[in-house]
């Protein structure tokens, strides 16, 4: 598990802030992003996909859990081990914002069919699946603004 904490920058780090970026996600007194071990396609045993699945649920319990960004790459259909995390996801009433990642490996128009395709299957709202693209930036200010949002800042 890997855990970044933006703070206010004198946790023990100095006391310099680090340069703004052009779109920050607005700073609360303390916000945790934590990424958790991969679960579809990485090169791990049944035995250690359950033990990713129980940090899952660990981690959804926390009482200050705000909610989740979940990672989907548009080139993939979604997996049975996929569906089985959004039930996860909505039996402990977790917010999810699904941002589609590699927006930028198809052209326009597949990257429209697939969203729609993939928000379908999801059945999730427009506002919660975000198209994104770390290559070319594409959707990453309202994935910003997103996350903005479910942690109320």
């Amino acid at each position: 598990m890997f855990e970044v904490h933006l703070g206010t920058g004198d946790e023990g780090r100095g006391t310099s802030e680090p340069a703004p970026h052009p779109s920050p996600v607005p700073r609360p007194s303390s916000l945790y992003l934590i990424d958790l071990p991969g679960y579809g396609y990485a090169r791990a045993s049944h035995a250690e996909r359950q033990a990713f699945r129980g940090l899952l649920v660990h981690v959804l319990e926390r009482p200050r859990l705000a909610g989740v960004v979940w990672l989907l790459d548009i080139r993939r259909d979604l997996s049975s081990e996929d569906l089985a995390m959004q039930d996860t996801f909505a039996a402990a009433g977790t917010p999810v914002l699904a941002a589609i990642t590699k927006g930028d490996k198809l052209r326009r128009g597949q990257r429209l069919v697939r969203a729609a395709a993939l928000r379908e299957t999801l059945g999730v709202d427009t506002d919660q699946l975000i198209l994104t693209s770390a290559t070319t930036g594409e959707g990453i200010a309202e994935l910003r603004a997103a996350v903005a949002g479910i942690i109320g800042a």
